[in-house]
C-alpha cells in the first residue's frame, strides 16, 4: 500500500516522465498522423520533423533528444529546483530568480520558449530596468563610476539575500571598497528602488504553462492552510491572469486529492472545489464523455494550449484511465499540446497508482527519461526535509 511520501514521490516523478515522453509527438495536430507513426507506443519518440511535414503541427524541439523534457517539464523542475534551494519553502521572489536563471538570457534551458514565459521575461526585465534607472537618478555627489559600483553591489546582494541578511551583506559589501556611512546610506536608497521590481511581471495569459510548476508545491504544502495562497503567487509569476490562478486552485486541488487519498475518481471531483466555480462545467463535460475516448473528446473539444481546452481533455483523461501507461499513451494520441496536459496527467495517476507497479509509472520509462537519477535524488531531498 502507498504512503502519503510515495504518492507525493510519484506526483513529482509522474509529471516529468509524462512530459518527457510526450516529447516526439508534441503540437503535432494530426491524430491519424501520429497512430500511423507509432500505433502502438508512441512515447518517447525522438523529435522528427519529417512526422511534422504535410500536415498541421509546430515542430519546436529540433534540438530535444529522447527523455528530454519540454519547456512545460522544465518549469516543473525548475519549481523543484527552487523549493530545495530554500529549504522546501516557497518565496516568490526567489522562485521567481529561478525561473529567470532557468529561462532567462544566459540562463541554463536551452530550447522553445512559449509566449507566456517569453512575455513575463520581458516585463521582469523592463521593470528591472525602469527600477535600475531610478536608482540611478537619485542625486549623487560623485563620479558616475562610483555611483554604477554601487549599483552592482546592490543587485548582486539583492538577489541573493532578505531581511536583515541583506542589510548586512549589502553594508559589507559597500564598506569594502567605500568605507563611508554616506555611500552606504546611498547604497540603501538605491535598494529601495530596486525592491520596487518586485511586483508581479507574469503574463496576461491563460495558456497551460500556468499549471506546469504546481506539482512539487503542492506536494510540499499539501493539507496546509496556505496551499491556495502559494498556488496563486506561483501561477502569477507567470501567468498573472485570475482565469489562470482560477485553473491552478482547480489542478492544485486535484494533485492534493491524488496525494492524499490515492483515489483518481476523488481527484477529478476536488477539481469542483475551485472557488470560482468556473472550472466546474468543463469536469462535468469531461465526465458525462466517459463514454468515449481521450482523443476523440480532444478532437471535438479542441486540442490547443489554453487551459480551458486542455484541462477539460487532461480530466476525461484521468477519468478514464486504468494505468498511467495507457493515459500517457492516450493522450500522447489526443494530440496538439500533449506536453501542456501530460504534467497534470502525470502528476494525478503518478500519485494514485505509485512508482514500478501494475498501473503504475513503468520502470523503464523513468530510467529514459534525461537525468533520472538526479531528478529522483532532487525529490528525495525535498520530501525527507
Amino acid at each position: 500500500m502507498l504512503t502519503t511520501d510515495d504518492r507525493k514521490r510519484g506526483a513529482i516523478l509522474g509529471a516529468a516522465v509524462a512530459d518527457a515522453a510526450s516529447l516526439g509527438f508534441h503540437w503535432l495536430y494530426d491524430q491519424d498522423r501520429i497512430s500511423a507513426l507509432a500505433p502502438s507506443a508512441p512515447e518517447f519518440r525522438a523529435p522528427t520533423p519529417s512526422d511534422y511535414e504535410g500536415t498541421m503541427g509546430f515542430f519546436a524541439h529540433a534540438n530535444k533528444s529522447v527523455g528530454m523534457c519540454s519547456q512545460y517539464g522544465e518549469q516543473h523542475l525548475t519549481m523543484l529546483q527552487a523549493l530545495l534551494n530554500n529549504n522546501g519553502n516557497y518565496e516568490k521572489a526567489q522562485y521567481e530568480e529561478a525561473f529567470i536563471s532557468c529561462f532567462g538570457y544566459g540562463g541554463s534551458y536551452s530550447g522553445y520558449i512559449d509566449r507566456p514565459t517569453r512575455d513575463t521575461l520581458n516585463n521582469i526585465t523592463a521593470a528591472e530596468q525602469q527600477a535600475q534607472e531610478r536608482a540611478l537618478s537619485i542625486a549623487f555627489n560623485g563620479p558616475k563610476e562610483t555611483i554604477h559600483q554601487l549599483l552592482t553591489k546592490v543587485v548582486s546582494n539583492a538577489k541573493q539575500y532578505k531581511g536583515d541578511e541583506l542589510n548586512k551583506q549589502l553594508e559589507a559589501a559597500v564598506r569594502l571598497t567605500h568605507d563611508d556611512d554616506a555611500m552606504v546610506v546611498h547604497a540603501f536608497k538605491m535598494l529601495e528602488q530596486w525592491q520596487s521590481v518586485g511586483d508581479l511581471h507574469g503574463a496576461n495569459d491563460t495558456q497551460l504553462p500556468a499549471i506546469s510548476k504546481l506539482v512539487p508545491l503542492v506536494a510540499l504544502y499539501a493539507q496546509q492552510e496556505n496551499l491556495s495562497t502559494v498556488v496563486e503567487s506561483a501561477v502569477r509569476v507567470t501567468n498573472n491572469n485570475d482565469k489562470a490562478v482560477a485553473f491552478g486552485q482547480a489542478c492544485a486541488n486535484m494533485i492534493e486529492a491524488a496525494i492524499t487519498t490515492g483515489d483518481a475518481e476523488l481527484a477529478v471531483d476536488a477539481a469542483k472545489q475551485e472557488l470560482t466555480g468556473s472550472v466546474k462545467p468543463l469536469v462535468e463535460q469531461a465526465l458525462a464523455a466517459i463514454d468515449k475516448s481521450t482523443p476523440d473528446v480532444t478532437a471535438e473539444w479542441g486540442m490547443a494550449c489554453q487551459l480551458d481546452i486542455g484541462f477539460p481533455s487532461a480530466v476525461h483523461n484521468i477519468a478514464t484511465a486504468t494505468s498511467f501507461e495507457q493515459a500517457v499513451r492516450q493522450n500522447i494520441y489526443a494530440g496538439g499540446d500533449s506536453c501542456g496536459r501530460s504534467i497534470l496527467i502525470g502528476a494525478v495517476l503518478g500519485a494514485c497508482y505509485g512508482i514500478d507497479t501494475e498501473q503504475g509509472i513503468p520502470a523503464q520509462w523513468i530510467k529514459t527519461l534525461h537525468q533520472s537519477e538526479s531528478i529522483e535524488k532532487s525529490i528525495t531531498s525535498l520530501l525527507g526535509r
